[in-house]
C-alpha cells in the first residue's frame, strides 16, 4: 500500500473527477437536448457540446484513480464508500454553477451518507496484499 498521503491525493482528484465530469454531462447534455430539438444531426450536437467529451476524460480519470487504488490495496468497500464524497462535492457544484436547488432533505441525506462514509473509514485496517 502507498503511503496515506498519495492515497488522499488520489481520493482527492478522483471524487473531483467524479463530480466535475458528471457536471459538465448535465451541462453537455441540456446542449445537446438544445441543439437536437433545433433540427441538428446527433453527431453534429455532440461535436457542438465540448462539456461532453471532457465529461467522459474526467470521468475515466476517476475510474483509473480507482484502479490505482485498489492496485495499492485498498478494499473495494472502502474505496466505493469514500467515493460517496461525490455526493456532497456535486451537490455543491450543483448549486454553484447550474443554480440546482438543494433542500433541506437533500442535505439530510447527505449527511448520512457522511455518516456511513464517516463509519467505513474508522474501519479501514491495512490491507493485506498477496
Amino acid at each position: 500500500m502507498k503511503s496515506v498521503w498519495s492515497s488522499i491525493g488520489v481520493f482527492a482528484l478522483s471524487i473531483l473527477s467524479l463530480s466535475g465530469g458528471n457536471l459538465l454531462l448535465k451541462v453537455g447534455m441540456v446542449r445537446y437536448a438544445e441543439l437536437t430539438a433545433a433540427g441538428a444531426s446527433g453527431l453534429l450536437a455532440v461535436c457542438k457540446s465540448p462539456q461532453l467529451p471532457l465529461g467522459t476524460v474526467l470521468l475515466a480519470a476517476q475510474f483509473f484513480g480507482m484502479l490505482t487504488l485498489f492496485k495499492w490495496g485498498w478494499d473495494a468497500s472502502v474505496v466505493v464508500t469514500i467515493f460517496g464524497l461525490n455526493y456532497v462535492v456535486t451537490a455543491l457544484l450543483g448549486r454553484w454553477f447550474l443554480a440546482e436547488p438543494v433542500g433541506v432533505l437533500r442535505w439530510g441525506g447527505i449527511i448520512l451518507v457522511l455518516v456511513g462514509i464517516a463509519f467505513i473509514a474508522l474501519s479501514v485496517t491495512p490491507a493485506k496484499t498477496p
